[in-house]
């Protein structure tokens, strides 16, 4: 952990600059990431700080406007894209931004073409198969080969916490879910269930960082399970050095 965020060993060896921000106490409000409409106040103020201590300020930022879908977009400048929960880049001076309090940050980093990804999985994500997508598009357009990329799936909600109903967990393995003592309910490994689908399009089990966080059970990120409309919002960033 750094003073506002924790970072992949696996993509720090690589080359990448990464982070996930982090929920801070001591600092205005609680350095949560979410947009409240304006350009300037504590929120603003706090991307600000997180760009910074990255080396980069908002005019290198590129993100989605996150709709739970599986749109990746390749970005060569600095722009927001709609109705987009993947971005993709070999740009070397922008910052790919991906937004979570509970759902799961997943960052991509071709080590040898220099290539990074970045791509928002949350349950109906993970059922579209977004970061296994991810890794065909950068196979596909830019020559990527599976066994140079190496992958962070992010502080997120884990599997001693993630309680989800029969609606959401028909669609996916056994090996991911355990049921609970409450009727029709389970845990669901999201994190666990998205390594699955990296190692399905060619990642070495190797190449693929699991963080330990878990979003909903340690106050040190946000988490909308937990906090419910009062939550804030991390950053979850990757950028090519």
């Amino acid at each position: 952990m750094k003073n506002n965020h924790v970072q992949s060993e696996l993509l720090t060896r690589a080359g990448a600059i990464n982070a996930v921000s982090m929920r801070v106490e001591d600092k205005s409000a609680m350095f949560s990431m979410k947009r409240n409409g304006t350009m300037d106040g504590p929120e603003a103020e706090n991307r600000k700080e997180f760009f910074a201590s990255l080396g980069f300020d908002a005019s290198s930022v590129v993100r989605g406007e996150q709709v739970h879908g599986d749109n990746i977009e390749v970005a060569n400048s600095a722009l927001t894209f709609p109705e987009t929960d993947g971005l993709l880049t070999r740009s070397r001076n922008l910052l790919l931004l991906i937004s979570v309090a509970d759902c799961v940050p997943v960052l991509l980093f071709d080590r040898r073409l220099k290539v990074a990804a970045a791509v928002h999985s949350g349950w109906k994500g993970t059922v579209k198969n977004i970061a296994g997508k991810a890794v065909e598009l950068m196979s596909n357009e830019l020559n990527s080969s599976p066994d140079d990329v190496v992958a962070f799936i992010g502080p997120s909600a884990g599997a001693c916490c993630y309680e989800v109903g029969e609606d959401v967990a028909q669609y996916f393995s056994l090996d991911v879910l355990e049921r609970t003592a409450r009727p029709g309910k389970s845990r669901l490994d999201l994190k666990s269930a998205i390594a699955s689908q990296l190692t399905e399009k060619g990642l070495p089990k190797g190449n693929i960082e699991l963080s330990r966080y878990c979003s909903i059970c340690n106050p040190n990120f946000h988490s909308f399970r937990r906090d419910g409309e009062s939550s804030g919002r991390m950053l979850a960033a990757i950028a090519i050095k």
